[in-house]
């Protein structure tokens, strides 16, 4: 019997626990005047529950670009209003990423996050958007 269990909980429970760690939601977008790449992983895909953990990566031809002046802005164009929150944006040295603070999401729907990034000791002024939804 207690085999049984056993082989029940190998078979059937452990696979979702494993699908649950892969639920990454990332979104890689192309700068307006094609100076940067940015990609955006979260810990999940965006719900209307709490803050979202998520970080950045900036990049340049496949070059990471560090310590860059990065601004978040956002919200919901077809609503006319902004993010309910002030995220920000800060490079982590340890992980070699930019990390968000303070992203959270209202409402269901079409949303807009919007990154201002300033000039590098290389590169120009450019911004980059991610569209997506909530259902």
């Amino acid at each position: 019997m207690i085999k049984s269990i056993l082989f029940f909980l190998l078979v059937f429970y452990l696979p979702t626990l494993k699908a649950k760690e892969s639920t990454t939601w990332i979104m890689s977008q192309v700068s307006k005047n094609n100076h940067y790449q940015v990609d955006l992983q979260c810990d999940h895909p965006p719900t209307l529950s709490g803050f979202q953990n998520c970080e950045l990566t900036l990049s340049n031809q496949s070059k990471q670009i560090a310590i860059a002046n990065i601004i978040i802005e956002g919200g919901m164009p077809e609503h006319h209003h902004g993010l309910p929150t002030t995220p920000k944006i800060s490079w982590d040295e340890d992980n070699k990423t930019y990390i968000i603070k303070g992203l959270k999401f209202s409402m269901p729907g079409s949303w807009q996050l919007t990154f201002l990034i300033d000039k590098t000791a290389d590169l120009p002024r450019d911004i980059a958007t991610i569209n997506f939804k909530i259902k």
